[in-house]
């Protein structure tokens, strides 16, 4: 029975450290598919020159943003009343699955700023800035995926040998 305990013990830890590596992972992921929906955004603008309600529409439609469920939000209730950078920020804002990097957090903010705030080709420039700003943040948290990510799981699995040590 104590043997059965101690490599339950060991497993935990293992799989507590193997957790938090790929969370790391899933960060930076989340990191890339913000750019995307920047680099979609101004793609939208500059080759098809679409309306921001549209532009709304077709993000919210598109599975690949599925995992920023405040596009969706946001292009319910936008009406062109209202603008469309105050109700991005109300859905930001109420949305938990945000990146845990400050940088990656703010882009997404100003993203929703940015669109509908001006002529098309300034917002194309702004969403440009945007983008490199974002590259930067999304190279930061691979590089934190991997080193973080491997320093975790040996930790995991050195606490579990520990545990098994001590334990016997």
């Amino acid at each position: 029975m104590k043997l059965l305990g101690i490599l339950l013990g060991g497993l935990a830890l293992f799989l507590a450290g193997n957790s938090l590596a790929v969370r790391l992972k899933e960060e930076a992921g989340l990191l890339r598919k913000g750019q995307l929906l920047i680099l979609r955004v101004r793609r939208e603008l500059t080759v098809r020159k679409l309306p921001t309600g549209q532009i709304l529409r077709e993000l919210a439609a598109d599975a690949d943003f599925a995992c920023f469920p405040f596009v969706r939000k946001t292009a319910d209730r936008f009406t062109g009343t209202e603008s469309p950078a105050l109700i991005w920020q109300e859905e930001v804002d109420r949305w938990k699955g945000l990146p845990h990097s400050p940088a990656g957090r703010e882009a997404l903010r100003e993203l929703g700023g940015i669109l509908g705030g001006s002529d098309g080709e300034s917002q194309a420039a702004a969403l440009l800035l945007l983008e490199e700003r974002m590259q930067g943040s999304l190279s930061q948290a691979e590089k934190r995926a991997a080193a973080d990510g491997k320093l975790c799981r040996s930790l995991g699995v050195l606490a579990g040998l520990m545990l098994a040590v001590l334990a016997i």
